[in-house]
């Protein structure tokens, strides 16, 4: 009974959700942003250093309460037990924060409290917990290792300090001690198995101390307004106008189209879901899709972007967060204003499986819009999401006034560099010769319907980024792949001068004319063939 209440005690105080609580004060839901734990890394990242920290102390502090209390309450009669009273504490207390359910019991991972428990329980543990978690961080920057890493040292710990009469207790409450121990290790791995997953692909993402930029509290924003009153105004809108008289004027939509805003009703209606979101979204809106999605449903991915913390591709997110369906991809040269007008275009679907494939071009081709298919879903992805970097060089350079030489210039050479990743990764060299390569490099780069072509005109007008994107009014995706590609670039030991270049002009000051004169005094180089032979 005591175990039970203490483990009961603990459960209440682990429920107190530190970071969703902090979200809320901010205005939003931190499970619906970047990993979607509510817990200190998932802070970090999205609200910044000194949120994360406030989460760190919260998390720590409720479970060194709880385990104070329950000692208080019972270690003076229950003394033959007392390293049990504390665990029993600090299983409730990691339950109830990774599983609180009053939040339908998805919390956090219970590191910080686990963290907490460990300086309850005896001081020793502080310094050893502190070079395997810290150790790590500052040298791997993988905040998932060094979690899996305080819960082994804390396992292992417990059975040195066992062994050596640390406890002063009887052998059978040292087993027990080690079982629930063990089970709380054997949790903290399972609640990691997705970082588990990443680990041995090489597609972990890193965590740095370092103070939110604009950008990411403009995603935020963007975020607030995309799942906010906002949207539903826009529902609205469109169900009595029939068109969206700013994004798409003159586009009037069939009175067959319905507009809503329940995410379960229209998972549940449809045998095929096409995910339009903007990218930097994608991830949060396929984990609250999860739950309504049926095994082996197909939902069609046609945003373009790469996760910079993870570098991972849009299609695998979804894959990721939603194993049951069946995943497939849109893209090519596709301007929603031209489609909507119903003149002439062409795309591709890419798709894993001929069969799913085949079923999307029957369903979408028409006499206006035409679809080819492919088996490249990753090189189909790498074109679709680098050509908006690219695109934003375009635009600079028609805002520093340049003309048609620079711009072909930085088409074919653009379309180089997007070929030599995405190869290298494991594309298809003809996929980035078709549509989704320089078909929608070209339009991208071409065209004023292009947020990102119009973003970095601004940009070459002597805007800053932030300044650009406010304009343009739209989220400008080339701006959140920019530093994804970057990452890509050095993970595959692949060169992208006009992609670095351009990352310097978004997040480094460098003015737009110094990045089109360091492209031109590059070193020489061939432009095809590795030798002219003798």
């Amino acid at each position: 009974m005591i175990r039970l209440i203490c483990a009961l005690i603990g459960y209440a105080f682990g429920s107190i959700q530190t970071a969703y609580i902090l979200g809320k004060i901010k205005g939003i839901d931190i499970r619906e942003h970047g990993s979607g734990n509510a817990g200190t890394t998932n802070t970090l990242r999205v609200l910044g250093t000194k949120a994360g920290l406030i989460v760190f102390a919260g998390d720590m502090l409720k479970s060194i309460i709880a385990v104070l209390l329950c000692k208080a309450l019972f270690l003076k009669t229950h003394m033959d037990i007392a390293p049990l009273i504390t665990i029993y504490t600090g299983l409730g207390c990691v339950l109830g924060h990774n599983f609180p359910f009053y939040l339908k019991f998805k919390g956090g991972k219970g590191i910080a409290t686990t963290g907490g428990i460990m300086i309850a329980f005896h001081w020793y543990y502080i310094p050893v917990g502190l070079l395997l978690f810290f150790g790590n961080f500052f040298i791997t920057h993988i905040v998932s290792i060094g979690s899996m890493l305080l819960y082994t040292g804390f396992f292992v710990q417990t059975i040195i300090m066992g062994q050596h009469g640390v406890f002063n207790v009887a052998q059978p409450v040292l087993n027990e001690l080690y079982i629930v121990l063990a089970f709380m290790t054997l949790l903290a791995f399972f609640m990691h198995r997705t970082n588990i997953r990443r680990l041995l692909t090489g597609n972990e993402r890193k965590t740095y101390l370092i103070k939110k930029n604009k950008m990411d509290i403009e995603t935020n924003n963007d975020a607030r307004n995309y799942k906010g009153e906002g949207r539903d105004m826009e529902v609205d809108m469109l169900s009595k106008e029939r068109e969206h008289k700013t994004k798409l004027p003159g586009v009037i939509l069939d009175e067959q189209v319905q507009f809503t805003t329940d995410l379960k009703l229209t998972c549940e209606s449809n045998d095929i879901l096409v995910l339009a979101v903007p990218s930097p979204f994608v991830r949060s809106t396929s984990r609250s899709m999860k739950d309504f999605v049926k095994e082996g449903q197909i939902i069609v991915n046609v945003a373009k972007g790469i996760e910079e913390n993870t570098l991972m591709t849009l299609s695998s997110i979804i894959e990721e967060e939603i194993p049951q369906a069946k995943v497939a991809v849109m893209c090519g040269p596709s301007h929603a204003e031209e489609v909507g007008k119903e003149i002439p275009t062409s795309i591709v679907v890419g798709a894993k499986e001929r069969k799913t494939a085949e079923l999307l071009q029957n369903v979408f081709m028409n006499i206006n819009f035409r679809v080819y298919t492919s088996p490249d879903v990753l090189g189909m992805e790498i074109g679709s999401a680098l050509k908006n970097v690219v695109a934003l060089a375009a635009g600079i350079a028609d805002g520093l006034g340049y003309g048609d030489n620079t711009k072909a210039a930085l088409i074919t050479r653009g379309i180089a560099e997007i070929t030599r990743l995405g190869v290298k990764m494991g594309g298809k060299f003809e996929t980035f010769a078709g549509l989704t390569g320089i078909g929608d490099l070209i339009v991208t780069c071409a065209s004023m319907h292009s947020r990102n072509r119009r973003a970095g005109i601004l940009i070459g007008q002597g805007k800053t980024m932030q300044e650009a994107m406010d304009e343009v009014k739209m989220v400008v995706e080339g701006v959140y792949s920019a530093k994804a590609a970057i990452g890509l670039a050095k993970k595959y030991d692949v060169e992208l001068p006009i992609i670095e270049e351009v990352n310097k002009v978004l997040f480094e000051n460098e003015p737009a004319a110094e990045a089109v004169k360091n492209l031109m005094i590059r070193d020489k180089k061939i432009e095809i063939g590795e030798d002219f032979g003798e």
